[in-house]
């Protein structure tokens, strides 16, 4: 069996970070408001600090979003240093290969050829100036992702102008499989993944299994950092070259000016698929809901972060309020009482929970193996997002789409409850447990491919609302249910954790530098003041049997 490849573990203080420092940045985190799920400090090489808020734990892969993006261009920067053929014009492929040579009848077949066509570029594309434009609101489940992006408008000629667009990432993966005839999971395993020693990781598709490239890829904490490592050391990983050395030098440093971005640590530079940062020089992959991964050159360090944080430039601050100037030039004496305090925060690192509330045998004798059915929201069937037990961020740009509980049944035993639903007209059976002793139960449930392990708890309230909180730990968000019986009628007011008026305000505040028309931005503005009552909505049904 091979040996797991891992990183040595320090105390702070051996490698020039105070323990005092390492507690107030947890602390920062907990005044602030900010649901934090995991960090690791990594310097010269060794892990110094790492902790997991429960029930998130270091075994289990966290999703990244647009951290997946850094991936999906370090594909690319194998690619072009293999000098893979493009076979349209078979010469090798190069940063400054035009998209239409690869997908030459998909050009062929567009129905309004356009003169920017021959301007774009896979250099464009990872700078995010390809200039295209697509709907972020589109059902991906309903569309072909080739097809969509090759026929979507420009909105600026190629090479002139910044705008993040998703799809540009989904395309580099599309050029991986195209040429090579693998999935990018497939190309990147001997020559990343595997040296590194990262499981391969999950990575959601589209209906032809390419990966989604600008996000849907879940990793390990300790697996980000591996990643980020490599990039700080120039692409080597314990002393062997894994990346590239001149893909590494070039993909984080400044390729164009973002400057039109709002956020300070959003319009520092970009680079091949990497962001410059403002509060000190380096890099990172960024995920939305606040993924980090930044890299110091100067101080030879790493940070990762897993959060649940819309507004990522909060977390940033988080960052910036510390590091870097907790990184000392030389090791510190070693402070014995501050590291055991830093160790009991960190034993002790925990997100809120329900507390333990004595049972409401009344109740729970009369719905017991009891079984719901319950109404179709129709307008929240309209806009794409009909009620699941797992929370909209997970679904939003997924080819599966939760939704449409349709039965929904409880049964108790000592300390504990099973919840069963139906789900999809049917197609999604699931169960899970959930504790009602003030601690989680965990359970497993699917969304499509995607497998989730959850962390669910319960209580009874004094006005006889049962209330759950059933936690994907794969995920950021969470699905609140405040259930109330009435005879045989139930009545569940879904919520979710980030909510979804702090997710519309972030999306708003993206169509502001996405879609430069204050008229849209306006719309969209008013259009997110309405939703949530749409994706959150009560739930209505009568006992069946």
């Amino acid at each position: 069996m091979k040996k797991k490849v891992t990183f040595k573990r320090c105390t702070p203080e051996s490698v020039g970070i105070s323990s005092e420092s390492i507690i107030k940045f947890m602390d920062t985190y907990k005044e602030r408001g900010i649901e934090n799920h995991s960090f690791m400090i990594v310097r010269h090489g060794k892990v110094c600090a790492e902790a997991w808020a429960k029930p998130f734990s270091k075994d289990i892969p966290h999703t990244l979003y647009s951290f997946s993006k850094s991936f999906s261009a370090t594909a690319i920067g194998f690619a072009i240093d293999e000098k893979i053929i493009v076979p349209e014009t078979k010469q090798p492929l190069t940063l400054d290969t035009k998209l239409k040579d690869i997908f030459p009848l998909e050009f062929a077949a567009k129905k309004r050829p356009h003169k920017y066509d021959d301007l774009l570029t896979i250099k464009f594309m990872l700078r995010m100036q390809s200039g295209k434009f697509i709907n972020l609101l589109d059902d991906k489940a309903k569309v072909d992702w080739i097809e969509q992006y090759i026929n979507a408008p420009y909105n600026a000629e190629p090479g002139t102008y910044w705008n993040y667009c998703n799809e540009n990432s989904f395309m580099l993966c599309a050029i991986i499989n195209r040429l090579t005839g693998l999935t990018v999971t497939e190309f990147l395993t001997p020559r990343l993944f595997e040296p590194l020693g990262i499981d391969e990781p999950m990575w959601e598709r589209n209906q032809e299994g390419i990966e989604s490239g600008g996000w849907g890829m879940y990793l390990k904490t300790e697996e980000m950092a591996k990643f980020m490592q490599c990039y700080l050391d120039g692409g080597k990983f314990l002393g062997k070259q894994i990346i590239p050395e001149w893909w590494v030098e070039e993909a984080g440093k400044v390729q164009v000016d973002n400057s039109i971005e709002i956020q300070p640590d959003n319009k520092a530079g970009y680079g091949y698929h990497f962001w410059r940062n403002s509060g000190a020089d380096g890099f990172r992959a960024d995920g939305m809901f606040s993924q980090h991964g930044l890299v110091f050159p100067e101080y030879d360090a790493v940070i990762i972060t897993t959060n649940a944080c819309p507004m990522e430039q909060k977390d940033m601050d988080v960052i910036w309020s510390v590091f870097p100037e907790a990184f000392k030039d030389e090791p510190l004496p070693q402070n014995r009482k501050a590291h055991a305090e830093l160790k009991k925060r960190i034993a002790e690192y925990a997100l809120p929970k329900l507390p333990k509330t004595p049972r409401n045998e009344a109740i729970e004798k009369e719905i017991n193996k009891k079984i719901y059915k319950l109404d179709k929201k129709l307008v929240a069937n309209i806009v794409g997002f009909p009620a699941g037990i797992l929370a909209m961020p997970i679904t939003f740009m997924s080819t599966v789409k939760t939704g449409n509980i349709t039965k929904i049944g409880f049964a108790f035993g000592e300390n504990e409850m099973e919840m069963r639903w139906i789900e999809q007209g049917g197609k999604i059976k699931e169960s899970i447990p959930i504790g009602l002793d003030g601690e989680y139960r965990y359970g497993k449930l699917n969304l499509g491919p995607v497998p989730f392990t959850t962390a669910a708890i319960g209580c009874w309230n004094e006005d006889g609302t049962l209330s759950l909180n059933v936690r994907p730990l794969e995920a950021v968000s969470a699905r609140t249910m405040d259930i109330t019986f009435t005879g045989d009628e139930i009545t569940i007011k879904m919520g979710e954790e980030p909510d979804v008026a702090s997710i519309a305000e972030f999306l708003v505040s993206s169509f502001e530098v996405m879609i430069r028309s204050k008229a849209v931005v306006s719309a969209a503005d008013k259009a997110f003041k309405i939703v949530p009552p749409i994706l959150d909505p009560t739930l209505k049904g009568k006992m069946i049997n």
